[in-house]
């Protein structure tokens, strides 16, 4: 269970991880993102899961491949908790809005969508890292 005391401190590293995945993505380095994914994490992205790092990794390099595709994810809406279970492992949860805004040709960016993403993450030796990523369009088409 996250504490009161180290709530905030917690927060702030599991906050932290998701920025720099997602600066990572956008400054075209994706495959650093990899270090902020615990060995059994997963991943949805398109509509795919993607689990244990290698899948996760194998993700990040074809995003990073792809450098046509140029975005900035913008978060928002952020609501954050704290969980317990019984071996009193720390974990966090954060619900995040994040839009994702893509490069168009004449160098200006667009919304492209608005995602209702969720990341889980865990304390172990000594380190928080996300155990689990998923991703929804905010509004479904139907």
């Amino acid at each position: 269970m996250v504490s009161p005391a180290d709530r905030s401190d917690a927060v702030g590293h599991c906050r932290a991880l998701v920025v720099s995945y997602h600066r990572d993505i956008d400054s075209g380095r994706a495959t650093t993102a990899i270090g902020a994914f615990a060995d059994d994490a997963e991943f949805e992205a398109h509509g795919k899961v993607f689990r244990g790092r290698d899948e996760i990794l194998g993700f990040l390099k074809a995003r990073e491949a792809n450098t046509g595709r140029q975005t900035v994810h913008v978060l928002a809406n952020e609501v954050v908790t704290g969980q317990d279970d019984a071996s009193d492992d720390k974990r966090v949860e954060m619900q995040t809005m994040v839009l994702l805004h893509v490069r168009q040709p004449d160098g200006a960016y667009v919304l492209d969508r608005v995602l209702n993403t969720v990341h889980r993450f865990r304390y172990s030796r000594g380190q928080w890292r996300i155990t689990q990523r998923t991703s929804r369009p905010l509004h479904p088409t139907v």
